[in-house]
């Protein structure tokens, strides 16, 4: 299985390159960075900054959009940071979370997020591209960039099967790690895809730690940000697809996520300690979280690994010393894992 992280909501732009160094040399293979302007620094300073600190690990948003940043000039940002770091730039995108509404907007049509996968590959491999009606072409860029996709409904894990080279997919417990992956096969056969024709990654948050407990209250607004977005995107929508969702997941848990849906602070996004977190159950928490004891942990990848999971992405938004979280977790848990594995 390989490991990635999420990093970027509680660092400064050095601190966030130092992080992503770190994480090169312990073997991780990826290192994300959230897009949120109200929230952190900038993003794609930190990951221009890491670029240059780096040699191996792959870079990417998780997740930018194309509507607080102009088209075309977030695909010559990224292009660029490619040119830093040639063959390990990703962009990672989606319909617009918290960057958008944080602005006053709402999240864009999927059709649209689409069109901009299309205007993203024609723009950055130089060739002629349409955006919203207006043709353009970069005068510089013959880059071949991979495009992941941020999903947590139906809808956009199908377009994610469609038209992305990889997808992230928030959540860890089986229900809804078994849900996401059917909805992004049943896209990308939809496109005549294989299923092996992208990358799959279940993202959620870690915290390694001896006390359980107290290892959760790290994970806890985390948790909540993803079931937040998951009920907004999938279990409230009137869908055959949202429906088995629903019928898959415990009755307790809608209840508390539907109230979350109402108490959710945006100016509290993925803060730890925010207070629409403060009810969040262990049972809920769970499904978006793997924390506590080096056992415990193990346990939970293994239960991933049975699920088909070969890929997971950690947020660590809520960790107070990230160096040394990523240190215990690729020495005390991911290095066990893999001898567990082999053995």
């Amino acid at each position: 299985m390989r490991f990635g992280i999420g990093i970027g909501r509680t660092l400064d732009a050095a601190g966030a390159a130092r992080l992503a160094q770190h994480a090169d040399e312990l073997g991780y293979d990826h290192c994300t960075f959230i897009e949120s302007q109200n929230l952190c620094r900038d993003s794609t300073i930190m990951m221009a900054l890491a670029a240059a600190r780096t040699s191996r690990i792959r870079l990417g948003h998780a997740v930018t959009n194309p509507y607080t940043r102009h088209a075309a000039v977030l695909a010559n940002t990224i292009a660029t940071i490619d040119e830093l770091a040639p063959g390990r730039v990703f962009l990672g995108i989606g319909a617009g979370g918290s960057a958008v509404a944080m602005v006053g907007r709402n999240p864009r049509p999927l059709t649209e997020l689409g069109d901009y996968v299309e205007f993203f590959r024609d723009f950055t491999a130089g060739k002629e591209a349409t955006w919203q009606g207006l043709k353009m072409r970069s005068e510089w860029a013959r880059r071949d960039i991979p495009v992941l996709l941020g999903t947590h409904g139906s809808r956009s894990c199908r377009l994610a099967g469609q038209v992305a080279d990889g997808v992230f997919l928030p959540g860890f417990a089986p229900e809804i790690v078994k849900w996401k992956r059917e909805q992004v096969a049943a896209g990308a056969a939809a496109a005549g895809r294989g299923p092996g024709s992208l990358e799959l990654w279940s993202r959620g948050a870690v915290f390694v730690h001896e006390d359980a407990d107290h290892a959760r209250e790290y994970v806890r607004s985390y948790a909540a940000t993803s079931a937040y977005f998951l009920w907004k995107s999938a279990l409230v929508r009137q869908s055959t697809q949202s429906q088995a969702l629903r019928e898959a997941m415990p009755e307790p848990l809608l209840a508390e996520m539907a109230r979350l849906a109402v108490e959710y602070a945006w100016d509290q996004h993925e803060v730890v300690g925010a207070p629409h977190a403060a009810a969040l159950s262990a049972e809920l928490i769970d499904c978006f979280a793997i924390y506590g004891p080096q056992s415990r942990c193990l346990e939970r990848l293994h239960e991933l690994e049975s699920l088909g999971v070969d890929r997971a992405s950690f947020v660590l938004y809520g960790v107070p010393d990230q160096q040394a979280m990523i240190s215990r977790f690729a020495e005390s848990v991911a290095q066990r894992f893999r001898s567990d594995v082999t053995a």
